[in-house]
């Protein structure tokens, strides 16, 4: 959920913004989202698990077992899609701000992820971020390891 700005009316040529880029004021201890496996041929939910963090892109299946996203403040994570476990964090210096991507390599999986937090986004949540996530670029690329 966003919280709306007061409306203004609207100027030719000038930046028109209704809602801001920021959830809903919350207790500390209260999730902003969730992470659900849901069966697709049952509808049923396998597992859930909470989101500390607001979230600003999508999670990635690999290999079937491997369940990947990233935190605004920089860990990248690996879930056990089954049971929602989180198995493996790395820290890559800036939010992670993109959809992390899958390719196989002479006959090796790899994932691949973009971090650095900047543009809108900073500007809009500077006040929040700044002295928790630092900005810069980087492009992060894992290899899993096979079974």
């Amino acid at each position: 959920m966003y919280k709306h700005l007061e409306t203004k009316p609207y100027e030719r040529g000038q930046r028109y913004q209704f809602i801001e880029n920021l959830p809903l004021p919350r207790a500390a201890d209260q999730p902003v989202g969730h992470i659900e496996a849901i069966d697709p041929l049952t509808a049923e939910k396998k597992w859930r698990v909470p989101l500390m963090d607001f979230q600003i892109w999508s999670a990635m299946l690999a290999s079937g077992e491997l369940l990947f996203t990233g935190k605004e403040t920089g860990e990248f994570i690996a879930l056990d899609a089954a049971t929602g476990k989180q198995l493996w964090q790395f820290q890559t210096g800036s939010g992670v701000n993109a959809m992390p991507v899958t390719y196989t390599y002479k006959g090796r999986q790899y994932v691949t992820v973009l971090s650095g937090i900047g543009g809108l986004y900073w500007n809009t949540n500077r006040e929040r971020l700044k002295d928790i996530v630092p900005q810069g670029g980087s492009v992060w690329t894992f290899a899993l390891l096979p079974d």
